[in-house]
């Protein structure tokens, strides 16, 4: 069986790709560990212990209802729709090709030279594939960074949240009964 110069080329961009994108996500989760740690460090204030369950609530709302969780939470709600859209998209093309593949398959067993058009038609499928990669890949980027951004806000409010359940609040309990069961 010979295989078309194109299904080898096809074969070899999908083989990179997973190398660039996880040399890119790595990093990203690199910095995004080295932001965690560094927002958890800086969630303990001095004198924490000694706020009343009344400040702690308080500083719960402050730090959860902030501007910057607040747009990157919306923000990153987005960004996961977006992610799903393409998802489906990507999904409903698979589906598609996977009907031309099997049209041009049998055509080109009768059609001397009709592979090259399947190879053809391959490798303009790999590089939507690529496209669509880089969009994900960059789109996951940014909902790294939302996350970093808001990445204080939140290991502070753990913190707030803590102490609060140490210290018994009331808040803290009426919160669980008011959150919907999962």
């Amino acid at each position: 069986m010979r295989v078309a110069p194109s299904v080898i080329a096809l074969v070899f961009a999908l083989s990179v790709l997973p190398a660039a994108a996880q040399d890119r996500m790595q990093a990203a989760g690199s910095n995004f560990e080295a932001a965690m740690a560094q927002a958890q460090a800086d969630a303990q204030r001095p004198g924490d212990d000694l706020l009343t369950c009344d400040q702690l609530q308080a500083e719960m709302g402050a730090t959860m209802n902030s501007q910057e969780v607040q747009t990157n939470t919306a923000e990153l709600g987005e960004a996961a729709q977006r992610q799903q859209a393409r998802a489906e998209e990507a999904r409903r093309q698979q589906l598609a090709m996977v009907g031309t593949g099997v049209v041009t398959g049998i055509i080109g067993s009768f059609v001397p030279g009709a592979g090259y058009a399947q190879g053809l038609a391959m490798q303009a499928q790999a590089a939507q594939m690529q496209e669509q990669s880089n969009a994900s890949m960059g789109e996951t980027e940014g909902m790294i960074g939302n996350m970093q951004a808001m990445m204080p806000q939140m290991m502070r409010g753990q913190r707030v949240y803590e102490l609060a359940q140490a210290k018994q609040c009331p808040f803290i309990d009426e919160a669980m009964a008011e959150a919907p069961p999962q």
